[in-house]
């Protein structure tokens, strides 16, 4: 069988380049990263010029080349979202009293959310949840609670960039189709403290959700307790909003976030 063309191999160039300017114990010249990774100097040359000008590598005083701040942003993020998804997980483990609800944690992306972690209760949803699904915003107890804690401005952005003539159809009867409904919500979400899903993703499922900040105080996320229609009369439905309230402030703290009295400390 022939080998697979290789169609990207500057990029794999780019990588190998990384990995050894990470493993040098001191900054490698452009001769050095040519001849260990035996590359014609041109080809060299161009990569490291490239990967400078776009923040990957960065040039030392000494004409040597180290990692670049732009990977440490991406490095950054990469760890946020996996502390993100621990402390999460952590304060479920440590608190049974969520057990009969589904929990789910998403993360606003555009338009949509994307569910970054979740567990599942014994009990039949009627829908289910798995890590990487991406659902409209505007119909989740989740995104329109990460879109009620943007300020006026950053909603206003949002808006612009979403306009309801790229809205998707509503899922079921109950979902947001126009902006004058979607504002209405927002004004109640700030309210009420918390947003609530009423068979906007699925007919006969519910969720209540809340947003999670970071150790600045800025969302990051959002976590929704759902359960099916036929169990809400078991629950007063404040008290499904404040479960969830509760969670989201739960994890915030875990990520560093402190408040008294509703107020952000340092």
């Amino acid at each position: 069988m022939s080998k697979p063309q290789d169609t990207v191999p500057a990029l794999r160039k780019a990588v190998r380049i990384l990995d050894l300017v990470k493993a040098s114990s001191r900054p490698p010249l452009a001769a050095d990263i040519t001849r260990q990774l035996d590359l014609p100097r041109s080809t060299a040359h161009g990569l490291l010029a490239v990967m400078v000008e776009l923040g990957l590598l960065e040039k030392t005083v000494a004409q040597g080349y180290r990692l670049g701040t732009r990977l440490l942003g991406w490095a950054g993020g990469a760890t946020e979202k996996r502390d993100l998804v621990s402390e999460f997980y952590h304060e479920l483990e440590s608190n049974p009293d969520h057990d009969a609800f589904t929990i789910t944690l998403t993360m606003l992306e555009g338009a949509e959310v994307v569910y970054l972690a979740c567990r599942n209760s014994a009990t039949v949803l009627g829908a289910s949840f798995r890590v990487g699904m991406r659902l409209p915003a505007i119909f989740t107890a989740t995104g329109n609670a990460m879109l009620a804690g943007m300020t006026d401005a950053q909603f206003d952005e949002w808006l612009a960039l979403h306009p309801v003539s790229l809205w998707p159809k509503p899922l079921t009867p109950n979902g947001i189709c126009s902006v004058t409904t979607l504002v209405r919500e927002i004004a109640e979400i700030r309210e009420r403290g918390y947003a609530v899903d009423d068979e906007q993703i699925h007919d006969g499922l519910w969720c209540f959700g809340s947003v999670v900040r970071d150790h600045a105080g800025q969302v990051v996320a959002g976590v929704g307790v759902s359960l099916p229609q036929t169990e809400l009369g078991r629950y007063d439905m404040q008290a499904l909003g404040d479960r969830a309230v509760r969670l989201a402030r739960a994890v915030s703290f875990r990520l560093g976030y402190r408040e008294v009295g509703g107020q952000q400390v340092a």
